[in-house]
């Protein structure tokens, strides 16, 4: 396989051979659901590229690789519930398909899930993997944790923002390409290495997906300006804050109180945050996570061909400006 496409098409293909399917349907009928929405599958195709970098044997990575789409999806239920999101890639949320307590236990099972694609991993592996897999899930729900605390916070600073994005996101994406060395049976040097690289492409990934809500196109997928009408606390929004004099401060808690969408007050945040060259700080500091990760990779022996293909895919992860 050399085509992203090609990636998604077996990926999928491979999740249909998992049955999951069952009665009570309302229990067994969201999980297919959301896994059968479009999804960029961009997990599980780093567990196998992080694979690939080692060894061919690809069919060794398939159900590991799912076992980490099926925890994100997993998260996605659950953090649709919390932020009473009616939307999902374009579609209705389980939810708001079905109910909460749906969304709650249909979650859980997917969770359940995940354990189980796990389960035929050599006994040598296993240990390991678990302790890892667990280890991140945790980071993961921290991470949630704490975007739900910075709605309530007034002050929040860059360090605990990045902090924050590495846990809910970026962890997810360094532990995926792990989980592709720990398959390969790579030594710890190799897979820290790689998830340390993931991690930052992460945080990378997270900070060009603020900057695009704001200065993408329509093309990028999903409307301008949903987190300027939201008021909510992206890298971008803080820098702003940070910086602004007292007079354009004013202005941006005057905006702040209108919460109905308008797209008078995504234009005036947009000016703001370009009279300030937050657009350009927001550019500068994703490029310099991206490069950290690209760096770390260099300095991993694998196979030549293989590290350029990841690299490109990172590469167009991160350039989604048209």
């Amino acid at each position: 396989m050399t085509d992203k496409k090609e990636y998604i098409d077996k990926i999928n293909s491979e999740i249909e051979k998992i049955n999951i399917s069952g009665e009570p349907k309302e229990l067994y009928k969201p999980i297919q659901y959301i896994l059968n929405l479009k999804s960029k599958r961009v997990r599980p195709i780093l567990s196998l590229l992080g694979f690939k970098l080692f060894d061919n044997k690809i069919e060794k990575i398939f159900k590991p690789s799912i076992a980490i789409e099926f925890f994100h999806n997993f998260t996605l239920i659950h953090d649709d519930i919390m932020d009473n999101a009616t939307l999902r890639r374009g579609k209705k949320t389980v939810h708001e398909k079905w109910n909460k307590n749906i969304g709650v236990l249909s979650g859980d099972l997917l969770m359940i899930f995940a354990f189980k694609m796990l389960e035929d991993i050599d006994s040598v592996n296993l240990k390991k993997i678990l302790k890892r897999f667990n280890e991140i899930a945790i980071k993961v729900c921290e991470g949630q944790q704490y975007d739900m605390n910075f709605e309530k916070e007034k002050n929040i600073s860059e360090p605990d923002y990045l902090n924050m994005i590495k846990l809910k996101t970026a962890v997810l994406i360094g532990f995926s390409l792990e989980l592709g060395g720990l398959i390969a049976n790579q030594k710890n040097e190799i897979t820290s290495k790689l998830y340390r690289a993931g991690e930052l492409m992460g945080i990378a990934f997270q900070l060009m997906d603020d900057h695009l809500d704001t200065f993408g196109t329509e093309k990028f997928g999903k409307k301008i300006g949903g987190d300027i009408i939201s008021n909510k606390k992206t890298y971008l929004m803080i820098k702003l804050l940070e910086e602004a004099n007292p007079g354009d401060l004013l202005i941006i808690k005057k905006w702040a109180n209108i919460k109905t969408p308008s797209e008078e007050k995504i234009n005036v945040i947009t000016h703001l945050l370009k009279k300030y060259k937050i657009d350009l700080k927001s550019e500068k500091l994703t490029k310099e996570y991206y490069f950290k990760g690209m760096d770390i990779l260099k300095n991993i022996p694998s196979n030549k061909d293989q590290m350029n293909y990841l690299k490109n895919f990172f590469e167009k992860l991160l350039v989604r400006k048209n």
